[in-house]
């Protein structure tokens, strides 16, 4: 191998793996390394940029060592015929052109355009519905990612089932008293808000819902919360509620209608799936898709697209700036 060939091939790639991690280090410093993975993986991330930062001192290395003549081969034991020029060319190419994308296109968020082709989920509930045993108990939590995406087009969805006796009698004690309750113990609530052995996260988050005037679904509990009112929707009908999110819509939809909706990461960008709550409001006309919002409403039950869905009836509804995380991520402590 020649002087030259020994010393440029190791320099390009040590440019190369520079400029990731350099990248990496630049979405990092911005926090916009959140609009591609969640925060459980951004140590990782962290971690590889570091590698790539020794590996590439390493290439560094070896080409300035065959430049300054100290070596005149890379020591492999092999002999070498000169490679076309083309052919490396186009091999450096495949990682410089990603590089220079991620450097040059902005980087935004995901939204509408893309929730559109993936299917918004309107029930986030509907993979623990659908396989509802006939005693009214619901099994497995699911995050939105294992929903099946309710195309408002479509009848995809399977409705409730009906409330067992138990559950119904609660729901008739706690009705047609003449306001609500004070408190309910907590046998009331269990009989409220029946369960199994693979639902009883949800009822136990359920439960400490139910007694607020006003329940507010936490980003840290955005995915469960969301689930938990829309598995009980029939027992939370009535509640007021109070959620942030981005603006969805689609032809479907009639004028008072639009889609709060989030994005649920699993691990990155690319298991990204939308879901969100019906919304009905007279001010819907007044919020352009993607905006995001922040909502008060009462929620309540409606057809749509042949389905049967939670809607939140929101007479308050304020423009936020989007968040820094804009995303959602399951719990893994949730019902620990």
């Amino acid at each position: 191998m020649s002087y030259t060939r020994a010393w440029v091939h190791p320099t390009i790639k040590a440019l190369l793996l520079f400029g990731f991690a350099a990248y990496i280090a630049y979405l990092v410093k911005t926090d916009r390394i959140l609009y591609y993975i969640s925060p459980r993986m951004v140590l990782y991330v962290k971690l590889s940029a570091l590698g790539l930062y020794a590996v590439g001192a390493h290439q560094l290395y070896t080409g300035l060592s065959a430049y300054w003549k100290r070596r005149a081969s890379c020591d492999c034991g092999h002999d070498h015929t000169p490679g076309s020029p083309w052919k490396s060319t186009v091999v450096y190419g495949m990682f410089a052109f990603p590089l220079l994308l991620g450097f040059l296109m902005p980087d935004t968020m995901m939204g509408s355009s893309l929730a559109a082709k993936k299917g918004m989920n309107l029930n986030s509930a509907a993979a623990i519905k659908t396989a509802s045993p006939p005693s009214g108990a619901q099994p497995g939590p699911a995050s939105p990612e294992a929903s099946p995406a309710v195309e408002p087009s479509k009848t995809e969805s399977v409705p409730p089932p009906k409330p067992a006796p138990a559950e119904e009698a609660a729901l008739s004690d706690t009705r047609t008293q003449a306001g609500p309750k004070p408190s309910l113990t907590d046998a009331e609530l269990e009989k409220l808000f029946p369960f199994d052995m693979f639902t009883e996260a949800f009822a136990k988050h359920a439960r400490k819902l139910y007694p607020s005037g006003l329940i507010t679904v936490p980003e840290e509990l955005y995915i469960e919360t969301l689930t938990t009112l829309d598995l009980y929707a029939d027992q939370f009908t009535g509640k007021k509620v109070k959620l942030s999110g981005f603006v969805y819509r689609d032809e479907t939809m009639n004028e008072r209608q639009f889609v709060i909706a989030r994005f649920s990461i699993q691990c990155c960008s690319a298991d990204a799936a939308p879901f969100g709550v019906l919304v009905e409001s007279d001010k819907a006309n007044l919020y352009a898709a993607d905006q995001w919002i922040e909502l008060t409403g009462t929620i309540g039950k409606t057809k749509f697209g042949g389905s049967e869905l939670m809607v939140i009836q929101a007479p308050q509804l304020s423009k936020i700036e989007a968040p820094k995380e804009q995303y959602v991520y399951p719990n893994y402590d949730f019902g620990a």
